[in-house]
């Protein structure tokens, strides 16, 4: 369907790359239409990349060809003093003998050489194994009065219910509840699913290069990310008053106002425009179905390992075996997975 590569896109006029992108959407599946081609930019990465809407959800082209994948651990990368007292705390509670650098190298995947079909990837994931309750019944009324009956906090509540699943409540912007219940799913369940529509799980070579958009350094903005608090924060502040609900038991209460970020490279679009790798938690399922790339479960957050290590579970190559392999034959825990479509175009 696409015979062009990136070679060839990137010597073509804006208008021409318009032309192009507009004439790859009459050839789509029904629903598909050409939006715009946008600049797209994060750290020293820019690239201009062509977007198409199904029913709402952004697509973007992906152009296909020998794409460089995996981290040099070889390459002269410097940590800075943030970054190494982070590691020093975190060896020093683990008994850790090896160097930030040997870490980095051990939590990565090697570089290579893939050859990839061009694609049309969906630049957000959604989390998958949750269905939304027609109606309100009467346990989500239950949770409605216990939990939010002296807040006006706009989050959600989930409670386990065993055997896999779990119910979700959320307060909306509007003031109004949202009841969804997970069911027990797996991975070929989900995947079926997506083949039915003509859409799949980008593979994992295919999510690594999206996420990236092609750059080389240890994380798609760069090569570091700020010490002073995990992913989960947006500021140092944030990470301070988590600190204290803790030691507080849980009774100190969050700020009305919130905390103003001052740092979120991670929750950006990339230099493809994808919103990818921006929450440790998340575990985002690939068409490889005994692994997930993106995150770690929050593994390294929940246990208080360190602020560096937090953030390399985003790290563009970051591949943990303990994190980020699986048992395909496991269900698919709610809240903590989420997928994207891709579609191939050859």
């Amino acid at each position: 369907m696409v015979d062009i590569t990136q070679e060839r896109w990137q010597r073509l006029t804006s208008r021409d790359r318009a032309t192009l992108a507009a004439g790859l959407a009459r050839e789509l599946p029904a629903g598909f239409s050409f939006k715009h081609i946008r600049s797209c930019t994060i750290g020293a990465s820019s690239h201009d990349v062509a977007e198409y809407d199904l029913a709402g959800s952004t697509f973007v082209l992906v152009l296909g060809g020998a794409v460089r994948l995996g981290y040099d651990d070889e390459r002269s990368w410097r940590a800075t003093a943030t970054e190494l007292e982070s590691w020093r705390q975190s060896a020093d509670e683990y008994g850790l003998e090896e160097s930030i650098s040997e870490h980095i190298a051990a939590t990565t995947l090697r570089p290579r050489t893939a050859e990839l079909e061009p694609f049309l990837i969906e630049t957000s994931a959604r989390e998958v194994g949750w269905e939304t309750a027609a109606e309100i019944a009467p346990d989500v009324n239950e949770i409605i009065d216990e939990h939010f009956r002296n807040s006006t906090e706009r989050r959600e509540v989930v409670i386990h219910r065993g055997r896999g699943t779990a119910l979700r409540v959320r307060r909306t912007n509007s003031d109004e509840f949202t009841a969804e219940y997970s069911r027990a799913t797996t991975h070929s369940e989900l995947a079926g699913g997506l083949a039915k529509t003509g859409f799949r799980f980008p593979t994992s070579d295919e999510w690594e290069f999206a996420c990236g958009a092609g750059a080389d350094t240890l994380f798609r903005w760069g090569d570091h990310a700020p010490c002073d608090r995990y992913p989960t924060d947006v500021s140092p502040e944030e990470a301070d008053s988590r600190r204290q609900w803790v030691l507080s038991a849980g009774k100190l209460s969050r700020p009305a106002a919130g905390f103003r970020p001052d740092w979120k490279h991670h929750r950006d679009a990339n230099a493809f425009g994808v919103f990818i790798a921006s929450n440790p938690y998340q575990l985002e399922l690939v068409a490889e179905a005994d692994m997930t790339r993106g995150g770690d479960g929050g593994c390294m957050i929940c246990g208080g390992a360190g602020f560096f290590v937090g953030w390399l579970t985003l790290a563009t190559a970051y591949f943990e075996p303990h994190a980020c392999q699986r048992d395909p034959a496991e269900p698919i825990s709610p809240g903590f997975t989420i997928g994207r479509r891709v579609l191939p175009l050859r």
